[in-house]
């Protein structure tokens, strides 16, 4: 139990100390949400950060799929911040598992937050984006 205690007060790593693709899906995902929040088309800006139109539209749907299931706001932080927040983090680990084909693990990770068809939902977009975005990676 202590042990599980310490690990909640370690802070939350800095994204530059993340791998370089999670930094980048990380700001990518920043940018999806904020241009959906504000009504602003980013699948230009996106598509260059993510190396195509389709891996934008689908970090775009992922955006939504995950804002309209999250039971609170997502939390995300600024475009320009360096720190990143726990469901950034949940993010770059259901992204991982995605990758994996790691369908267990994911429904480990977010039981306790997620339902079963938003769960499924999440899932899905996740393996759609990972598919679009490896595509572009060659």
């Amino acid at each position: 139990m202590t042990e599980i205690l310490e690990k909640l007060l370690l802070p939350l790593p800095d994204i530059r100390s993340l791998p370089a693709v999670e930094a980048k899906l990380i700001i990518a995902f920043r940018l999806a949400v904020v241009a959906s929040q504000n009504s602003l088309d980013c699948l230009d800006n996106l598509s260059d950060r993510l190396g195509g139109r389709q891996a934008a539209t689908r970090m775009l749907i992922l955006a939504e799929t995950i804002g309209s299931a999250w039971q609170e706001p997502f939390q995300i932080g600024r475009p320009c911040s360096s720190l990143t927040t726990p469901d950034e983090i949940w993010l770059v680990a259901a992204i991982r598992l995605a990758a994996g084909d790691n369908r267990p693990g994911f429904d480990v990770l977010s039981c306790e937050m997620l339902g079963d068809c938003e769960r499924e939902r999440i899932y899905q977009d996740l393996g759609n984006f990972v598919a679009a975005y490896t595509s572009t990676r060659g």
